[in-house]
């Protein structure tokens, strides 16, 4: 019997143990929290018109770059590309998106980085910045995710200089998501 009582609590051990590894839920993920670079978000979509199934993602924001080398970035790419507005600078952020179906007849793509309202960036007061016409590097982050297949690349926003606090937002209504979708918020500094 206590071997048993032993094997039981080792197992409820080594279960806390791993649980506590896992990369955090969205439930976490707010305007107030934003998640921090390098820190993979997991959340759910619903997808599909007539018969919606949920669909799991992950993104990580893998590293950001601000102000010259941002301005260098873009011009490798597009050597006419204009300055930002005055008394504001480029941000790049580099976004790893995941998707994954819950079942095998789980089909349906995600379409990202079309919708120039799926990536927004905000002030630290949540005011909302104006998009960018600006081509980032390569790869951007534009095309179709099919399930089980990840997508990297680049996004590009203008942000207040003074601003020590941007974040960016992801909403995947803007994608395809007919539901259960939700906003999540990462920061860009």
């Amino acid at each position: 019997m206590r071997i048993k009582i032993a094997a039981f609590t080792l197992i409820l051990f080594v279960s806390a143990a791993s649980a506590s590894l896992r990369p955090a839920f969205a439930q976490d993920n707010s305007s107030t929290n934003p998640a921090d670079i390098g820190s993979r978000v997991r959340s759910m979509i619903e997808l599909g018109s007539v018969y919606s199934n949920i669909y799991d993602i992950a993104i990580t924001v893998r590293e950001t770059v601000r102000g010259e080398k941002a301005i260098a970035s873009l011009k490798a790419v597009d050597p006419g590309v204009g300055m930002p507005p005055e008394g504001f600078e480029y941000v790049l952020a580099r976004i790893r998106f995941e998707l994954k179906g819950r079942a095998v007849s789980d089909t349906i793509p995600f379409d990202l980085g079309r919708d120039p309202l799926q990536w927004v960036a905000l002030a630290s007061d949540l005011t909302e910045y104006t998009g960018v016409s600006a081509t980032p590097p390569k790869p951007a982050l534009v095309g179709r995710v099919n399930p089980g297949d990840s997508m990297e690349g680049w996004v590009a926003f203008a942000v207040d200089k003074k601003d020590s606090g941007p974040v960016m937002v992801f909403d995947p209504d803007t994608g395809g998501a007919t539901g259960r979708g939700r906003t999540l918020f990462f920061k860009l500094y």
